[in-house]
């Protein structure tokens, strides 16, 4: 590891306010100023007053939401040596409530208020981390990442290099700056190398597609849901400044791609990421024609390698210390991640297939719901779907699909297709056409999750 490559965040921060001061850091969405570099700084120096009362090691959850705050909050919990926790600021009592026992926390911050709380400090066995990512992974029972800052810039280093994100680009911030995704392609690149933010809390699609229009953004880091529903916007124009769009969260459909080309123009990059690591895979190319699911080749810095059932082991100094409370070092130990995904390794890169725990069991046979999911694109005037099981008395799991479609295409269309080309104990035994998918805030699709809802609209037994 070179001398550049161990310093530090504070390293890189310290430079860009030496060069840059006064010229603006963080844009709000119609283009006025919200923080000069300087003005960060001088915002630090403010945090780092009222989080004092804190002790070194504390953790903090920070529910702030999208922010322009977050820069200045994040280095004076890291000059503090405390432990900063980002969480989406909407979450239900109860949800908060298990997040802040998992992480022992001294005190949350909401919004501009900080409450301290009476909690006996974590005792880490090893390393201490600086952040944490709280995640659900695949039980849907938080658990925090550690990380690391070195583990952090990394990461950030792997993403602007390999995605060509520069000093002089602006970052279109809607996605949640709490979230894995947010934090890293718009956070750290903002404290990296200096490139500026736009603040946006507004995600309907008619107020991000003015917006782009009118903060000059020239990067957009997106989810399919997004991308989807800007491409569906009527009476629009091409008058935007992005040159870079980003998609990830959840596997993007080519149907959406090429829609939002025919629109805009631009070719959405898609992005393969987790929790545990950032940035995995990214699609480099400027070819349309990429199948649903595809990310590309591994990021600059990150080492990809097949491992048995179509899983891969993920290896780089981007890699998590672990899990906590409980560790898993059989799929994170600082070193390694094996995430719980389905990879295709094409001759053009890798292709997102779906999750180990998605297979349904149907009768006796498996299927992962990718495979519905794709040939349901094939027929003209699908645009999206997504795929999951729900109990079956009598078969042990039943299919249903939610498509996305234009209006010619009917619930018999889509049966028909499906009896064309699979096999009958694939074919779902439920079609629902919606005006669009149910992605979370996160612009992820939890087929679990999905199942439950479905079950509880329709009175279906669980």
């Amino acid at each position: 590891m070179t001398q550049v490559e161990q310093r530090l965040f504070d390293s890189f921060w310290q430079e860009i306010l030496r060069h840059r001061p006064r010229e603006t850091a963080i844009f709000s969405d119609d283009c006025s100023t919200l923080r000069t570099f300087e003005e960060i700084e001088e915002e630090r120096a403010a945090w780092r007053k009222r989080l004092s009362p804190f002790s070194r090691g504390d953790c903090i959850v920070a529910a702030i939401g999208n922010d322009p705050s977050w820069p200045a909050f994040l280095l004076a919990c890291w000059d503090q040596a405390l432990i900063p926790a980002p969480i989406e600021p909407d979450l239900q009592a109860a949800q908060l409530n298990r997040i802040l026992q998992l992480t022992q926390a001294q005190g949350i911050v909401q919004g501009i208020y900080i409450q301290r709380l009476d909690c006996s400090p974590i005792s880490w066995n090893g390393p201490s981390p600086d952040l944490l990512k709280i995640t659900s992974g695949t039980t849907g029972t938080p658990r925090a990442v550690r990380f690391r800052e070195l583990q952090l810039l990394a990461d950030c280093r792997n993403i602007c290099e390999t995605m060509g994100i520069r000093p002089d680009d602006v970052n279109f911030g809607v996605i949640p700056l709490s979230h894995s995704y947010g934090f890293s392609n718009l956070i750290t690149p903002l404290l990296y190398q200096g490139t500026s933010l736009v603040c946006s809390t507004d995600r309907m699609p008619r107020a991000v597609y003015n917006h782009l229009q009118s903060c000059g953004a020239t990067v957009f880091p997106g989810t399919p849901a997004l991308f989807q529903a800007l491409g569906s916007l009527s009476d629009i124009n091409k008058t935007v400044d992005l040159r870079l769009c980003v998609s990830a969260g959840a596997p993007l459909a080519q149907e959406v791609s090429s829609q939002f080309h025919s629109r805009f123009g631009i070719k959405i990059h898609s992005f393969y990421g987790s929790s545990e690591c950032g940035g995995i895979a990214y699609d480099r190319s400027e070819d349309l024609e990429r199948p649903s699911g595809f990310v590309g080749t591994p990021l600059n810095g990150v080492k990809v390698t097949k491992i048995d059932d179509g899983r891969i082991r993920v290896c780089g100094p981007n890699v998590a210390d672990g899990y906590f409370p409980i560790p898993q070092i059989e799929v994170l130990d600082g070193t390694q991640f094996v995430p719980s995904d389905i990879i295709e390794w094409t001759s053009l890169g890798l292709r997102l297939v779906g999750r180990v725990s998605d297979l349904v069991n149907i009768a006796g046979k498996k299927v992962h719901p990718s495979i519905i999911e794709e040939h349901l694109r094939k027929l003209p005037g699908v645009i999206d779907a997504i795929v999951f099981g729900i109990p079956s008395a009598n078969r042990n799991e039943e299919l249903v699909a939610y498509i996305v479609a234009g209006n010619g295409v009917s619930r018999q269309d889509l049966e028909n297709h499906c009896r064309e080309g699979l096999s009958s104990w694939q074919v779902p035994r439920e079609f629902r056409i919606m005006a669009e998918l149910p992605f979370n805030q996160r612009g992820k699709i939890n087929r679990s999750e999905l199942a439950r809802l479905h079950l509880e609209r329709t009175g279906l037994p669980g």
